[in-house]
């Protein structure tokens, strides 16, 4: 906290000087390295007192479960819940960590496979919620082919996910512009409220308080914009209550199918 202090500071004080954007973009770029780093590391190092607390919580429930009355059940359950919940929430802010610390690897990736890719690995869950998925021929981009499909699981787990009592009916947009990329995710699900667009792109911010119902920690779509940031790109949705929703992202490059 007090190195943030400082550097803010010197950055007050660097505004008001010339010359100083060099030095100032480099603090930036080290504080940067810094808060990535210790944010890995703790995500990393937090889950082995977590899987302690699990394996004695479950050895309680299993030497003495015969012994313990419904309350103490129940409140076993709930820690073991709580503990599932904060794993869940360590294991996301893994992923969301790594990208800043793993090199990418810039290459040719066709977007079509990387769909089926990601349907195949997701069949399961495709085929429970019963989910028609259509898809117009994608373009080939330059990318990093595993963030790709990192990017294409987290929106489809997000369109399946919010739907409604219908079938969900999710369509992949492929969209021509100049020098650039363009693809939609559709669905047929509950949508957003046009006021919350900017808010479901920060980490761990969720709009549905039901935990039962919308299950997630709300780390996906933070994902999908960290992606999308370290390729150049841009995301964004349009949606409204009750009227589905439309992820789009684009990438540098021109289209080639």
């Amino acid at each position: 906290m007090t190195e943030t202090i400082n550097l803010n500071e010197q950055i007050t004080n660097m505004d008001s000087l010339p010359g100083h954007e060099e030095e100032l973009r480099i603090k930036l770029a080290e504080l940067t390295k810094e808060m990535n780093q210790f944010t890995y590391i703790v995500s990393h190092d937090l889950q082995a007192p977590l899987r302690v607390v699990t394996g004695f919580l479950e050895l309680l429930d299993k030497r003495y479960g015969d012994k313990l009355d419904a309350s103490a059940k129940q409140y076993i359950d709930h820690a073991v819940k709580g503990v599932s919940k904060m794993k869940n929430l360590v294991l996301d802010l893994l992923e969301y960590s790594r990208l800043n610390s793993v090199s990418m690897e810039f290459t040719e990736v066709d977007m079509n496979m990387i769909l089926q890719d990601v349907k195949e690995k997701m069949a399961a869950a495709i085929n429970d919620a019963g989910a028609v998925i259509n898809a117009d021929t994608l373009p080939k981009v330059m990318a990093d082919k595993k963030q790709m499909q990192q990017l294409f699981e987290h929106l489809l787990q997000n369109a399946l996910k919010f739907r409604t009592g219908k079938i969900p009916q999710i369509t992949i947009i492929s969209k021509e512009e100049e020098n650039k990329s363009v693809i939609g995710i559709k669905d047929n699900g509950i949508g957003i409220d046009p006021v919350f667009f900017e808010k479901i792109f920060i980490i761990f911010r969720r709009l549905h308080g039901d935990e039962t119902k919308y299950s997630g920690t709300g780390a996906g779509l933070a994902i999908c914009k960290k992606i999308i940031d370290l390729h150049n790109g841009t995301i964004w949705v349009e949606s409204g209550l009750n009227k589905g929703s439309t992820f789009w992202f684009s990438l540098p490059g021109k289209i080639s199918n």
